[in-house]
């Protein structure tokens, strides 16, 4: 028998910013026998999949505006550097109309998320393949599928110059290779909506002006804290000293952030839903992002209580205990609500 998802919603009073596992209950239907990746990052995969959610919403309310375009049967999602599939398959379950494609360069991840699709029945409505953001035969498949969403949630990590991290986590110098190979793929197909997830270690105000330059504006933010993990570790003298590299080391933060205490510092996820503009433009979103991870590098965690933007953002905090909760969640275990007491 599958054994049910639980999970006791947690906030940090003393900052008024929520848990990242007040989201938790949209991944109920990913517990064994669903089985990830090689590399599963449970945090940004669950914000991505809250930027896919409000993604969807944006990408019905243009198709039911936009008269002008031919009807189409269904709803058509390509989901980048897919994994075990479980971003696309969410949606799918959220949508019975809508179909999947999902690409990743890694053979083993494939595998994975076909037989992901199979355990929840919907192999019909989804497809993977191997394949290289960078090579011509990804722009085919994306040119025959025509997707109106496209969804992606890549590496992030920059890599000092001379170095190669393992394929599920380095990014290039900036950690911003995979998502701007994405956009240059956005540009040519022209979905309607995008669902990015990206982070403050890599430039978050520059995936925000390069999404823009080809034509979409973003939509919804959702932001959360979380401690430095083993491979944003293992770079953070270079972090340091990278331009456009936002990180909090302040020890009330990091109290905060890894009560046990085992962090060095701490910085941000972020993960949008992107419409593509239509002939009026918007105000820029540059700035608001910009300011968003500038008052987080210099205020730490109180600083997501007061973000402002002129734009739905929601924050939140993933503490230490909290990613466990969500990895145990996500393996199966029940986890019984934390009582005051407690």
């Amino acid at each position: 028998m599958k054994t049910k998802l639980r999970y006791a919603p947690q906030c940090s009073p003393s900052v008024g910013v929520a848990s990242l596992l007040d989201e938790a209950w949209r991944l109920g239907p990913f517990v064994p026998p669903f089985t990830f990746s090689a590399f599963f990052s449970p945090e940004d995969t669950l914000l991505c999949v809250c930027a896919a959610d409000a993604a969807r919403y944006l990408s019905s309310s243009a198709a039911a505006s936009d008269r002008t375009r031919r009807p189409r049967r269904g709803f058509h999602v390509a989901e980048l550097t897919s994994g075990s599939g479980l971003v696309g398959l969410y949606l799918l379950g959220r949508d019975c109309n809508a179909t999947l494609l999902g690409l990743d360069i890694d053979g083993d991840a494939k595998r994975v998320a076909e037989q992901n699709a199979l355990l929840l029945g919907l192999a019909e409505r989804a497809r993977f393949a191997q394949a290289d953001l960078w090579s011509a035969s990804t722009l085919q498949l994306l040119e025959a599928e025509k997707p109106q969403m496209i969804v992606c949630n890549p590496p992030y990590v920059p890599e000092p110059p001379g170095t190669r991290m393992q394929l599920e986590a380095g990014a290039g110098p900036n950690g911003t290779a995979h998502l701007l190979r994405a956009l240059e793929l956005t540009e040519l197909v022209r979905p309607d909506t995008l669902a990015l997830s990206w982070c403050s270690l890599s430039d978050p105000a520059g995936i925000v002006r390069a999404a823009e330059a080809r034509g979409y504006e973003l939509n919804v933010l959702f932001v959360t804290a979380i401690a430095d993990g083993e491979y944003s570790g293992t770079v953070h003298s270079y972090l340091r000293d990278l331009g456009e590299c936002f990180i909090n080391e302040q020890s009330e933060t990091l109290d905060l952030i890894a009560p046990d205490p085992s962090a060095r510092f701490s910085y941000l996820l972020l993960a949008g839903a992107f419409r593509r503009r239509g002939h009026s433009r918007d105000a820029s979103a540059v700035p608001a992002v910009q300011q968003i991870c500038q008052d987080f590098a210099r205020d730490g965690v109180p600083a997501l209580a007061a973000a402002n933007a002129p734009f739905p953002v929601h924050c939140s905090v993933l503490n230490r205990w909290d990613e466990l909760r969500l990895r145990v969640m996500l393996h199966g275990e029940v986890v019984r609500p934390v009582t005051r007491a407690e």
